[in-house]
């Protein structure tokens, strides 16, 4: 039995809950993390947002992050064989530093956000596994149960933040978890790769996604995460998964990395790019792309990241909005444990909330038939970027991140994408009346 009270016990050590407990404990309180692994440890998701820079300098780890990783200037989204493509380099719109954002290695990218969070104060236990949060033993404070080292622990604190990604531990437990009922459930598998042949967009460091069409609804990424490693990760819908499953398992051993290295091949794309190459570590399989919790804060808990909810990756979205919230949430926290009440708790997850419909938006956008296709999307705007710049702008945006803070707006603008017919009112985006008070960056630049 631990008798000692934090102010707020973090289930979970990835970018969330290490934001989270990090920012808690600069604003003054006592942090206790509990996290299930041993980190190092390796984790899918690589890719990062420029929006993510000022995190980075709030937590004070940007030099650490400009040291040891390698840089993201855009992201380049490709057809099936190379013919179509576009480049967007944030670049365009951004005009400070921070439009420069990282590719990462999980396992070092984690266990240094996990690092300083000792450094700043709060107090970590690795291979500690949660197993409940009990909110009935004091209407003042939340007992959590864990085991650790082969025996169960009672912890006591104030307050809870589920942190525990794709465990979900406090929505199953509340048992509030569903699915957004817009996407598909899809499968990703991934691993990393050497000896590759680079194309041009990755030796200058974008993120590759090509768009797998038909009944695989999917898509191919290809991350320049080292000077000769490349993480290349397959997403499709789950029925397809399943029904190649069937197939293969007939004649294969090892039906995960035969069904991986056949879709990559049929992309004549992908295909030249990893011919020769090595597979440099075991294939990863994660599913289950499609959920959130509708109930993700109450009086003595919050869920931050893809505790709260999980989206395809397409977009490379989950860890700035994993970051992000728990910043957010962390300062709302800070209020509740200082008597001054659920406001600012209150507006971080409105602001959580549309930043998810925003990306789910999104997504939807991308695998929608008759939306733009994003690999030709320099063509279905004339393929003049200067003459659609405020057009362009507000995608790169998104792209970029701007999720939290003008998501109401470019809801608006993505549903122009939906149907073509509405391409000539995004020609002229920002004086179009639905979103003519776009977000501060678009009203600098001149309008067409």
């Amino acid at each position: 039995m631990n008798k000692e009270q934090y102010d707020v016990i973090i289930i979970g050590g990835g970018p969330a809950g290490s934001t989270s407990a990090s920012t808690l404990v600069q604003l003054g309180h006592s942090v206790l993390l509990l996290e299930k692994a041993k980190f190092p440890r390796e984790h899918v998701g690589e890719s990062l947002l420029p929006f993510c820079y000022q995190i980075f300098q709030d937590l004070g780890v940007l030099e650490k992050m400009e040291a040891n990783f390698t840089r993201k200037p855009g992201v380049t989204f490709s057809n099936i064989d190379g013919s179509s493509y576009s480049n967007w380099c944030f670049a365009h719109v951004i005009k400070d530093p921070s439009y420069l954002s990282f590719h990462v290695r999980r396992a070092k990218f984690d266990h240094m956000l996990l690092q300083n969070s000792i450094e700043k104060g709060a107090k970590v236990w690795e291979e500690t596994k949660v197993l409940e949060a009990d909110f009935t033993s004091s209407d003042e404070s939340v007992t959590i149960i864990a085991e650790r080292n082969g025996k169960r622990m009672d912890l006591n604190a104030r307050f809870v933040i589920d942190a525990s990604g794709q465990d979900t531990l406090l929505a199953n437990q509340l048992k509030c978890k569903k699915p957004f009922e817009r996407l598909n459930t899809r499968v990703a598998y991934s691993t990393h790769w050497v000896n590759l042949n680079w194309d041009e967009s990755l030796k200058e460091g974008n993120i590759k996604i090509v768009h797998l069409e038909g009944e695989k609804l999917g898509w191919l990424w290809m991350i320049p995460i080292g000077e000769d490693r490349l993480s290349i990760g397959l997403a499709v819908n789950m029925d397809y998964a399943k029904a190649q499953r069937r197939e293969l398992s007939k004649t294969s051993d090892d039906w995960v990395k035969d069904f991986y290295l056949q879709e990559l091949k049929s992309s004549s794309l992908a295909s030249k790019i990893i011919n020769g190459a090595k597979i440099a570590q075991p294939i990863s399989a994660n599913g289950d792309f499609s959920y959130y919790a509708d109930q993700k804060f109450g009086d003595r808990y919050a869920m931050v990241g893809d505790a709260s909810g999980f989206l395809d990756p397409i977009f490379s979205s989950g860890i700035y909005l994993g970051m992000k919230g728990g910043q957010r949430v962390a300062h709302g926290v800070s209020d509740i444990l200082n008597q001054k009440g659920r406001a600012l708790l209150n507006d971080a997850y409105k602001d959580i909330e549309g930043a998810y419909k925003l990306v789910e938006n999104l997504i939807n956008t991308f695998y929608q038939p008759d939306s733009i296709k994003w690999a030709g999307a320099d063509k279905a705007f004339d393929q003049s970027y200067e003459k659609f710049e405020s057009a362009y702008s507000i995608l790169h945006l998104i792209l970029a991140g701007d999720f939290f803070t003008n998501h109401e707006k470019y809801i608006k603008a993505i549903e122009l994408l939906r149907n073509k017919s509405m391409i000539e009112k995004y020609r002229n985006l920002i004086k179009h009346p639905e979103v003519e008070k776009g977000s501060e960056v678009c009203k600098r630049i001149d309008a067409v």
